[in-house]
């Protein structure tokens, strides 16, 4: 059988939401980033010229949060891992992740995958995405692209994508002016100081430094 081609980093990523347009007023505010669409069609998201996220609206019986899309892939299509954490692949140049361009303001900088099933998701994640382990983290071309850990964010599995904010307190801050919580404040073993969140949705994500590096 023919090795996955690695996918090499993030497209983008997803967040399925019951309230499309006030996520995009939440992680506009919170981000900066520059945001068009439509509340019925979803909205892109942009830094720059990178495209950050897509937020679609939840359609019904759709499981809400954060998807990762992962690029560079041989195939397109949507995986469903242990744990039911999903993602999809694609094929093209990754936008964010070790071989992309530095992470800046609003982009992702790094990955975890929260896990209950640490050898299921081994077993699948590297051998489906062309991956290779190394400890807790998995590399794609030899460098680290995310952490595995076996802490849930509440009471869901699934991945917490993290992204490069300027001060990780004044944005922790800004997020919860403009109706989220803090989920966690932790030490993070790749990132340093982070802030986990939940946007006004609930959807669940990490602020980290912006040190214009993957992984920190």
């Amino acid at each position: 059988m023919p090795q996955p081609t690695a996918a090499r980093g993030l497209r983008r990523a997803e967040l399925i939401t019951t309230d499309p347009e006030g996520a995009a007023l939440f992680h506009q505010n919170l981000l900066g980033w520059r945001i068009w669409g439509t509340a019925a069609a979803g909205f892109e998201c942009w830094v720059g010229e990178r495209h950050c996220a897509s937020l679609r609206p939840a359609t019904h019986g759709a499981r809400t949060g954060w998807r990762l899309v992962f690029a560079g892939a041989r195939h397109e299509g949507d995986l469903v891992g242990p744990d039911e954490i999903t993602a999809r692949m694609v094929t093209g140049r990754a936008q964010h992740g070790p071989w992309a361009p530095g992470p800046r303001r609003g982009e992702p900088c790094w990955v975890d995958l929260r896990t209950g099933a640490a050898q299921r998701s081994d077993a699948f994640w590297p051998s489906t995405l062309g991956w290779t382990i190394e400890g807790d983290r998995y590399l794609t071309g030899g460098r680290p692209l995310l952490s595995r850990c076996g802490q849930p964010m509440g009471r869901r599995w699934d991945w917490v994508c993290h992204y490069a904010t300027e001060d990780v307190d004044l944005a922790a801050d800004r997020a919860v002016a403009c109706g989220g919580r803090i989920v966690d404040g932790l030490d993070h073993p790749v990132l340093g100081e982070v802030v986990v969140i939940a946007d006004p949705q609930g959807a669940v994500y990490g602020l980290a430094a912006d040190t214009g590096r993957w992984g920190g």
